[in-house]
């Protein structure tokens, strides 16, 4: 498991070397530079915090595997409804919405939807 994380750690800083190099050559549009550096960050963030918390002992059980698949499943479902009713909220002119918007909406809601369906599960002890 060290080996693992300690590879994305430097995956996660090859993202920021070549972010800031695309900013600093200008041979890109900022945009991507800017990308570059803010996924080698979270990468970098996510890999320290599994390698600080979960040591070399196993990261799951089963309960644990079980748990994630159902709130991924309970957050998928979720976010299809939520394509649902955003598409009608369009079609029928309630509220004009952007690809950007309707992007920020779904991933926002996707990434605080799963961890509350997870945290939900595993106050309840399992799922069945």
């Amino acid at each position: 498991m060290r080996r693992r994380y300690t590879l994305w750690f430097t995956g996660g800083l090859v993202m920021i070397a070549l972010g800031i190099a695309m900013l600093l050559t200008g041979s890109v549009e900022q945009g991507i530079g800017s990308s570059l550096i803010a996924s080698g960050t979270v990468v970098i963030i996510f890999a320290t915090a599994k390698l600080f918390r979960s040591g070399d002992g196993p990261e799951q059980d089963e309960r644990t595997r079980r748990i994630g698949a159902w709130g991924i499943s309970y957050s998928w479902f979720v976010t299809f409804m939520s394509l649902f009713v955003l598409f009608w909220l369009d079609v029928l002119g309630v509220v004009v919405l952007d690809v950007g918007l309707v992007l920020m909406i779904l991933m926002l809601e996707m990434a605080l939807s799963v961890r509350i369906f997870q945290w939900y599960f595993f106050r309840k002890g399992d799922v069945e």
